[in-house]
């Protein structure tokens, strides 16, 4: 009769943890894409960063009391992830604080040592939680992006608009969703759309039709901001899922993505007008044009990996560096490739050279291994002839799609730099990896 008694507190201590752990992380994931403050110097980035912190606190504490409380199975929970992954983070954690020790700033890097620990605590939580999560958690994933789709749709055709901007901000300056910036917020849009895309071409019936549908609200948000590494990487990670897919699935994706180029780069749209800005661009040679202004601190970014290939000039230290960094440029490069408006970069626009750039090749390395965590599926054990769960099949069929458009968007955005996009790509990408196992 004990033993009954005491095993039923052990479920009962493990469920209240467990949903106190999946409260906290549902309300981050709906609130941080929509919070902001009015009337603030920062009203956007500096809340959603606050309380992407806040989040990771809680959650820590959560798995502290769970794992300090009686009959705890804490080393159950440590096998939920395999060693691969425990052994990465420890990597990351561990190369994160040697480049903080070694870096040019100290409180700049351990600044941005306590954002990486609050996204590790985060991952690992939802890593945790996820299992027992079912399908309809991934509406509760999207909320936060579609809003952001819907107001930034509004935005863009003038019909509402929140926020009162200041005279010399006009057009499409204001569409700036619930994010504060139009890039921001493809940057935010691209992944879930990604996601429901490819949930809806791997599940069946009202499933399809929903994500399918949720995908749809997401790219207008995303062609709406207008942002251009945004839409390449909603493409890229469409023609990932097409070539995953069985031969008519891939051609009906195809031919989505077809009659969307077709309408969103026509002449009269906001897209079209800007992708056809390159063409002249290309052709007269206007870098500023081409890179939107972002090849110098591309070029500042080069600079600092030569001068510190290995551990790089610290974590969070690129804004501290570019000035004096941008104004050697010219004496290294053609006078058309430092061209641009004066402006000092905070980040470099491009999480590829800023990682590298802050923490040596060895951190570009684990940042690789980290996408390369998510695209990699494990291979299928026990009765393939089984069938598999609807969770299972999602989670398998947004994994690799993810991490392609992840790395895409990377490569001219900063979503590692944002606390919004960082967390919807954590997020996303620890259920994904979660669901797609035998025993999930």
């Amino acid at each position: 009769m004990r033993e009954r008694r005491s095993a039923a507190r052990e479920k009962n201590d493990r469920s209240r943890y467990w949903l106190l752990a999946a409260a906290l992380l549902g309300a981050g994931i709906v609130l941080i894409p929509i919070l902001y403050t009015g009337g603030a110097m920062d009203a956007f980035r500096l809340p959603k960063e606050m309380a992407f912190r806040f989040e990771a606190i809680a959650l820590a504490l959560t798995g502290v009391f769970a794992a300090t409380a009686k009959r705890a199975s804490w080393r159950d929970a440590l096998a939920a992830l395999p060693r691969r992954e425990w052994y990465l983070l420890g990597a990351i954690a561990v190369w994160s604080i040697v480049t903080t020790l070694t870096s040019t700033n100290r409180p700049l890097s351990e600044e941005s040592l306590v954002t990486l620990a609050a996204a590790i605590a985060i991952y690992v939580a939802t890593r945790l939680v996820a299992p027992k999560l079912q399908l309809p958690v991934l509406f509760v994933i999207f909320a936060g992006a579609l809003v952001n789709a819907a107001v930034v749709t509004l935005q863009e055709l003038h019909i509402w608009n929140p926020f009162v901007f200041p005279g010399e901000v006009q057009g499409h300056a204001q569409s700036v969703g619930l994010v504060g910036n139009p890039n921001d917020v493809g940057t935010l849009l691209a992944g879930p759309a990604v996601a429901a895309l490819a949930a809806a071409a791997a599940l069946r019936g009202w499933q399809r039709l929903f994500f399918g549908s949720v995908a749809g609200a997401l790219f207008l948000g995303v062609a709406m901001s207008r942002t251009r590494t945004a839409m390449i990487a909603f493409v890229a990670g469409a023609v990932v899922v097409a070539l995953l897919r069985p031969w008519r699935q891939a051609l009906a994706v195809a031919a989505v993505l077809l009659i969307v180029a077709a309408v969103a780069l026509r002449p009269s749209t906001g897209i079209g007008g800007n992708f056809r800005q390159l063409v002249p661009a290309l052709r007269e040679r206007n870098y500023p044009v081409l890179f939107s202004e972002r090849l110098v601190p591309f070029l500042s970014a080069i600079e600092m990996i030569r001068s510190r290939p290995v551990t790089g000039v610290g974590p969070g230290a690129f804004k501290y560096h570019f000035m004096l960094t941008r104004l050697a440029l010219e004496q290294r490069y053609p006078p058309a490739w430092t061209k641009g408006w004066p402006m000092n970069f905070g980040e470099t626009h491009n999480d590829h050279l800023q990682v590298t750039a802050e923490m040596g090749f060895p951190g570009y390395l684990l940042f690789v291994a980290g996408i390369a965590l998510l695209a990699i599926p494990l291979r299928q054990r026990g009765d393939q002839s089984a069938p598999r769960t609807a969770e299972q099949i999602a989670g398998r069929a947004i994994r690799t799609p993810l991490a392609a458009t992840f790395f895409v968007i990377a490569i001219a955005q900063f979503p590692l730099q944002i606390a919004a996009p960082r967390l919807m790509f954590l997020t996303l990408g620890a259920l994904a990896i979660s669901w797609d196992r035998d025993d999930a």
